[in-house]
């Protein structure tokens, strides 16, 4: 998919933090790093709602949590609201989240934060990149077909 074709590149708002990157917009690459500090992760928490505050257009994510190798409950708490907070943006506009979690213990990460803040949009778990890009490219264009 061309993002050009998708939207028009002045559309696409890009995210401020270094895990994200937005050399795909409309579809984002979010890297976790393995280990993160409470205030790393709400600066990135802030730099996606403040995106998300003026973002009026359909996007894709791919989410790699590769690398993670520690979330502490604070950590998962944090997130799964900072979900909640999205979700009626996100139920709107995402057209699809793929994450890459390689490891069971990741997935198990992953269901626990999704048991607390259910999506309502689609997702998908991948075990490789490639695969999850390819998904997310093919659910933002049925999406804006």
């Amino acid at each position: 998919m061309d993002r050009a074709r998708a939207h028009p590149p002045a559309e696409c708002i890009e995210i401020d933090h270094p895990w994200i990157s937005n050399d795909l917009m409309p579809i984002y690459l979010w890297t976790f790093p393995s280990e993160t500090t409470d205030e790393e992760l709400s600066a990135c928490v802030r730099a996606r709602e403040d995106w998300a505050s003026r973002a009026r257009y359909h996007f894709a994510w791919v989410i790699d949590l590769s690398n993670v190798t520690k979330a502490p409950p604070t950590q998962r708490k944090a997130f799964a609201e900072h979900l909640k907070r999205l979700e009626e943006f996100s139920g709107r506009w995402n057209a699809g989240s793929a994450l890459v979690v390689p490891s069971p213990w990741l997935r198990g990460l992953v269901t626990a934060v999704f048991w607390l803040s259910p999506p309502r949009y689609p997702h998908k778990i991948f075990a490789e990149l490639l695969p999850a890009k390819r998904w997310a490219r093919e659910q933002l264009a049925a999406k804006i077909a």
